[in-house]
């Protein structure tokens, strides 16, 4: 029941979110969740449909954290099918919805990687190929600890090796 083509969805990205670093940011994420899909031989469109669509609710729920997602999933509840609803709803852990899915976990893992991409830029790539990485990404996110445990967790939930994902963000232009 996807009724959103890639351009409905970069429409929707556009009015909710302007053209601001959010924006670029569910662009890039978008762009990983697609090539996710494919090495997982998942739907291409679904997956990136969810990247894009996760966080349109940004600018109306940051007072109301525990709504960022559940916001989101509402708008586009005739629009998306019941599991990027879900994986929507849950792609932020402060709303308290979990998914186990590996569209939730891909979801999850995208949003972390734009995360430590648009910090780190360049950096984030060798530090994904290092087997040091969970040190170097700890390191870099003193505040944040639990993004590169996130990143590892749902890498191995979804059998991701990290270097892939290096090659994923190589291979996606930069959320800047």
């Amino acid at each position: 029941m996807q009724g959103l083509t890639e351009q409905d969805a970069l429409l929707l990205v556009a009015r909710h979110l302007g053209d601001s670093s959010r924006a670029r940011h569910s662009i890039f994420v978008g762009t990983v969740m697609a090539r996710l899909a494919v090495r997982l031989e998942a739907d291409p469109l679904l997956w990136q449909t969810v990247g894009l669509c996760h966080d349109l609710d940004y600018n109306d729920t940051r007072a109301t954290p525990a709504r960022h997602g559940p916001l989101a999933a509402e708008w586009l509840q005739d629009l998306l099918p019941p599991e990027a609803l879900s994986a929507i709803s849950a792609h932020d852990h402060r709303a308290g919805i979990t998914d186990a899915s590996q569209l939730a976990t891909a979801l999850r893992l995208a949003d972390a990687l734009a995360v430590i991409c648009e910090t780190m830029g360049e950096r984030a790539l060798s530090a994904f190929a290092s087997p040091q990485v969970q040190y170097i990404l700890s390191q870099e996110f003193p505040n944040r600890a639990y993004l590169p445990a996130m990143v590892q967790r749902a890498a191995a939930e979804i059998a991701i090796p990290l270097p892939s994902l290096a090659q994923i963000c190589r291979d996606t232009p930069p959320p800047a």
